[in-house]
């Protein structure tokens, strides 16, 4: 059986202290982390919207937006080989590069929301790009950023505080 660590002792205080030091520094890390910006550009004399896409450093990643009804797809800063368009679906394969962008256009003056999910192959990790609102016409609202690692940091600090006033006992 493991040897059982006393929260009263000088050794199993250290032990809690350095354990939620580790959780908190852990989490805040993967918080910092940057992720995908999309930037929405308002629309030319055809009517084509160009988003774009920036990336922070330069690895391997993968992109999928899913457009809003009745926008199409229409080109993209990357050679066709490395872009896949199902319907209303765009992936992307982006290596070693700090912007891509691609066009859309709809069929009539319509609104809708551009959500995007990436993965970054190099550090493994994922998540998924904010939702960018266009109204009528084109033009990008604002739509409230969706919950991301903010949620499990807040459920770690009242953790991590509990843990504490319990060793301060």
């Amino acid at each position: 059986m493991p040897p059982v660590i006393l929260p009263r002792t000088i050794a199993g205080r250290r032990t809690l202290l350095i354990s939620c030091f580790c959780i908190v520094a852990l989490c805040t890390s993967a918080a910092a982390a940057e992720s995908i910006v999309r930037e929405v550009g308002p629309p030319d004399a055809g009517g084509v919207i160009t988003v774009t896409l920036s990336f922070p450093g330069t690895d391997i990643w993968g992109v999928a937006e899913t457009l809003p009804e009745g926008f199409a797809y229409v080109d993209s800063s990357l050679p066709p080989s490395r872009v896949l368009v199902r319907g209303d679906l765009i992936c992307f394969s982006v290596v070693n590069e700090s912007t891509v962008t691609y066009r859309v256009r709809a069929a009539d003056p319509e609104s809708g929301e551009i959500a995007g999910a990436w993965w970054d192959f190099t550090a493994r990790t994922n998540g998924t790009v904010q939702p960018s609102a266009i109204a009528a016409g084109g033009v990008e609202t604002t739509t409230p950023s969706a919950s991301g690692p903010g949620a499990c940091l807040s459920v770690l600090g009242l953790l991590a505080v509990s843990a504490l006033l319990r060793w301060r006992r």
